[in-house]
């Protein structure tokens, strides 16, 4: 009995142990972040119990974790300058792991007189996914937008047109405060957003809203700018409103106002413009109006209608210059018409999301109109002399409808998800041309005519299309439930995808006997395509506070159909592609990542490049498909690094990417020999493979004095192999791309200065998109691109000259620039400086004396001043100088001048009268390398405008209202 009285108060003691030993390792794990959901790293936490206090900071990524707590309850204490604390008690239960939801901060913004940063900030931060940039690092000056900020951003590019790079790739996608903003579109708000009211830029890989949600992050990411705003400045009014007249029969309006109050977004834009832009008439005409608002407490709606239209006169000219085997062609062009185009577009999305559901809904629907008549003459010369005289009347319609539903849902244990998406497309594609072709054929020794050939066609084309997609996945978590920051799981998904098309075709040719139009059943066509493509996958996913890891196994079985109704004939393709799932991801220290990604798709061929009949709308380039052509898979393999010292701010950013393409569909280019001494090219298609693309992209970034003076260092290297085929051969064209630039920035109390040089050579054997150009176009063929309402001509696509895609020796352009600008702020008086000049050398090693150099030297100086308060004036002088060219132009001297008269308290009215190219030397010239062409072209317009006009500015932010200023670029 003694004996059993020990062993039960040892049992005892031992339990007791393990009871409070169990207690004592009780533990807490939590993230912080803003009300945006962006993770806030450095905040303290305390953990107070009856006992102690513990202490501890969040990690990059805003997580935090406490061990071996004893008591049951407690409570959490956070507090970080510029947001509100945050105090919250809390029990543990019967858990001995306590996982706490997301713990969302609000920004404090009456506590911004109180905060007094004394120590300079560090400009970047690097984490997962993610590289954010502290505004407060950088130079901002009144007047200046988002865009100015991002120019001084190591890793990020702004072009003119405010088109965002960042190591290669665009940015595609604008949120603010970690939600969609407005319409997204990145140029528009970076143009038009003050600077001021910028906290953070963060540059994110964005795997998707429902990635997101389930953590699944698989593929390959878009790049996306999130602006944080300073505390309180997450609403504003802003845009403006102005009328115009000038003296090239200019009569417009420009009106744009966003009105945003956090989640709640309304926007609206209404412009019209009409001119005489130097070949003729333009008028030019938008309406968009959308609204954005939150749906219950987690969702949100949107509505966005836009239309536009425009007629357009244009005239070109061009001269293209083509090596070839046979010789060199020359080419002189001259073309004019009118344009006309109209468009709708109707868009609304959906989006709900709580803690178990993510349900993401899109729909749109749009229709185009557009009208070309056009002229033009063109001169050929150098391996035989022909002209060629074409009349084009052109007029087509493209409805289009596409809608897309996609769910994810978190299962009972809130570890296993389920997801969904479903997508459907319909569009129809109608046009009718018109073709008038004068062929002129001149003997070859003594330039007399030989023959006048003309031919008259109309051509019609119909073309529908329906398509259907559905993909679903499962995945399993097989991690420890209690183990919430190191997360496993295993899934499986299934996708199918169906395209269904029908295509015809059909010519007409003019009959010189009978005077009518007589259907060519050889020269048309009639065809339906249907293409199912499926994947089967299976991935493993395991994430944890540092790494990211996913790899798996794809299957891709394809079947391509078609049946080609004209010809009685069936023909079917069946493929099989199989591709490994990697991704990785990891924070190899503070400061450092590390990722690494391969991605593969299948592309299916289009209908013209699959239709076995002679599409002659272009004489001199003969277009015939090949029905047995196969899809063609793209592999893409990536790998970025990431790298910032925060004390000192350097950083370096570098990237490497390899693709390459199974059954690459090329075309098999055949010159063809009259019986005139004349050539004409004949185009196929083949499958084939050996094409592939190797590139690096490094960014190096020092501060040699923090926020004062820093130097960098950028350039890019790749080499790139392209199959061809000429006469049913295949050749491969190698080469080596390579840039290389180097800048230092300066900056001081009220301005700053910008030097930078560099070495560009670019080996110009990517020929596929010029293939495209030529595959279909007639010779005055015209693209009139979007020139902000002011009815510009546009580019003209290169004339075709025999021979353009007939060898493997191609150009290679080498480019020397350099550049130097300045900017001073004064109280009233602001001043802009510029000077850029490059050398461009484009050389051959098929013949002797092939260098076509260009050069340009371009100076620029612009300043403005403010004269008793409410006059502003400014004066702009730029000169360009030009050698190298072969078409006519000359060296301009521009010189323009505006004057301003502001109103209202805050300046807002204006009323300015403005003058450009005083001297009326204005003109468009500029070179494309393409191939083994040279291609010159000029376009006339009106460039000497004197205008006056009233505009009213609003861009007030903050529940205050306060004004920020920006200025026009």
């Amino acid at each position: 009995m003694k004996i059993l009285s020990i062993l039960l108060l040892s049992l005892s003691i031992i339990l007791a142990s393990l009871d409070g030993f169990s207690q004592a390792n009780r533990k807490v794990v939590g993230k912080v972040a803003d009300t945006s959901g962006v993770a806030i790293s450095d905040v303290t936490v305390l953990l107070i119990n009856q006992k102690d206090t513990l202490k501890t900071k969040t990690d990059d990524d805003g997580h935090f974790s406490f061990s071996k707590i004893k008591s049951e309850s407690f409570v959490l204490h956070i507090a970080i300058m510029g947001y509100y604390d945050f105090k919250q008690d809390y029990t543990f239960g019967k858990k001995r792991e306590l996982e706490i939801e997301n713990i969302k901060l609000k920004m404090a913004s009456n506590m911004l007189k109180e905060v007094v940063i004394k120590a300079k900030p560090n400009p970047i931060r690097v984490m997962q996914d993610t590289v954010e940039y502290n505004a407060a690092a950088y130079q901002v000056f009144d007047g200046d937008n988002v865009a100015d900020l991002i120019k001084q951003f190591s890793g990020i590019e702004v072009d003119d047109e405010y088109n965002v790079k960042s190591m290669g790739k665009n940015v595609v996608k604008l949120r603010v405060n970690g939600k969609d903003f407005f319409t997204n579109d990145v140029k528009e708000f970076i143009a038009t957003l003050p600077a001021g009211i910028v906290s953070k830029i963060q540059l994110i890989d964005d795997y998707g809203d429902q990635a997101n949600f389930t953590g699944l992050k698989i593929g390959e990411p878009q790049k996306l700018i999130n602006i944080v705003t300073k505390p309180g400045m997450n609403r504003g009014k802003f845009g403006n409103l102005a009328i115009n007249a000038g003296s090239n029969d200019q009569i417009g309006s420009k009106n744009r106002m966003n009105i945003w109050n956090g989640d709640k977004q309304t926007g609206f834009g209404l412009n019209y413009t009409t001119q005489n832009n130097g070949a003729g008439d333009s008028q030019n005409g938008s309406f968009s109006i959308n609204h954005r608002d939150k749906v219950g407490k987690t969702g949100n709606y949107s509505i966005n209608y836009g239309s536009n239209q425009g007629k357009n006169a244009f005239t070109n000219e061009q001269a293209v210059e083509t090596l070839s085997d046979l010789g060199t062609y020359y080419n002189l062009s001259q073309s004019n018409g009118k344009s006309k185009n109209a468009a709708h577009n109707l868009s609304s999305d959906i989006n709900l999301m709580n803690k178990v559901l993510y349900l993401n809904g899109y729909i749109n629907v749009s229709l185009n109109n557009n009208s070309n008549n056009s002229a033009s003459l063109n001169n050929q010369s150098g391996v035989n002399r022909q002209d060629f005289k074409n009349i084009n009347q052109t007029e087509g319609s493209s409805p289009n409808v596409s809608g897309n539903m996609s769910f994810s849902k978190r299962l009972k244990n809130k570890r296993n998800h389920l997801s969904g998406n479903f997508s459907f497309n319909a569009s129809s594609q109608k046009s009718n041309q018109l073709v008038n072709t004068n062929t002129l054929y001149y003997n070859q020794q003594d330039q007399s005519l030989l023959k006048d050939s003309v031919l008259n066609r109309n051509i019609n084309n119909r073309n529908n299309s329906q398509g259907f997609a559905f993909n679903t996945s499962y995945s399993l978590a097989i991690s420890k439930p209690t183990d919430s920051f190191n997360i496993k799981h295993f899934s499986i998904n299934y996708a199918l995808s169906l395209t269904n098309s029908f295509n015809r075709s059909a010519t007409e040719v003019l009959s010189n006997l009978t005077n009518d139009y007589r259907f060519i059943d050889s020269l048309s066509s009639e065809m339906k395509s249907l293409f199912i493509t499926q994947n089967i996958g299976l991935n493993y996913n395991q994430s944890n506070k540092k790494v990211r890891f996913t790899i798996g196994f794809n299957a891709r079985p394809t079947l391509l159909r078609n049946n080609y109704i004209n010809l009685d004939q069936k023909i079917n393709n069946n493929n099989f592609n199989y591709s490994p799932t990697l991704n990785y991801s990891k924070t190899l220290e503070k400061g450092k990542t590390l990722s690494v990604g391969y991605s593969g798709n299948n592309n299916s061929p289009s209908a013209s490049q699959l239709q076995p009949i002679r599409n002659t709308q272009n004489l001199q380039n003969i277009v015939i498909g090949n029905p047995n052509l196969k899809p063609s898979f793209n592999h893409r393999l990536n790998a970025n690094y990431n790298y910032v010292e925060e004390k000192s701010g350097a950083s370096l950013f570098a990237s490497a990417n390899f693709s390459t393409t199974q059954n690459e569909i090329v075309n098999n280019v055949i010159v063809i020999p009259d019986t005139l001494g004349s050539y004409k090219q004949e185009t196929r298609y083949e499958n084939t493979n050996g094409t592939y693309n190797l590139s690096g992209n490094y960014n190096i970034s020092i501060p040699i004095k923090k926020n004062i003076f820093s130097a960098g260092y950028n350039g890019t290297v790749g080499v790139s192999n392209r199959a061809l085929f000429i006469n049913n051969t295949r050749y491969f064209n190698s080469g080596l791309n390579f840039s290389q630039n180097i800048s230092g920035n300066l900056n001081f109390k009220k301005g700053n200065l910008t030097i930078g040089a560099g070495y560009n050579q670019v080996n110009n054997n990517n020929v596929q998109s010029l293939q495209n150009s030529f595959d279909y176009g007639s010779f005055s063929s015209e693209v009139i691109i979007n020139t902000g309402g002011m009815g510009m001509p546009g580019i003209m696509l290169p004339t075709f000259n025999p021979g353009q895609l007939t060898t493997t020796q191609f150009f290679i352009t080498r480019t020397f620039s350099s550049n130097f600008s300045g900017r001073l702020r004064l109280k009233d008086f602001n001043l802009n400086g510029s000077a850029n000049y490059s050398q461009s050398s484009n050389s051959n090693n098929a013949l002797q004396n092939a260098n076509r150099d260009l050069q340009t030297l371009s100076l620029s100086l612009n300043g403005n001043g403010t004269i008793k308060k409410t006059y502003r004036i400014g004066v702009s002088v730029a000169k360009r100088i030009n050698t190298g060219y072969t078409v006519a132009n000359q060296n301009p001297l521009l010189i323009g001048a505006n004057l301003s008269k502001h109103f209202l308290k805050n300046k807002s009215l204006s009323l300015t009268a403005s003058a450009s190219d005083l001297l009326n030397q204005g003109n468009m010239v500029f070179r494309q390398v393409s191939g083994n062409s040279v291609i010159d072209s000029k376009n006339n317009v009106i460039t000497r405008v004197f205008s006056f006009g009233l505009t009213y500015n609003l861009s007030k932010f903050g529940a205050r209202g306060t004004t920020y200023r920006v200025d026009p670029d």
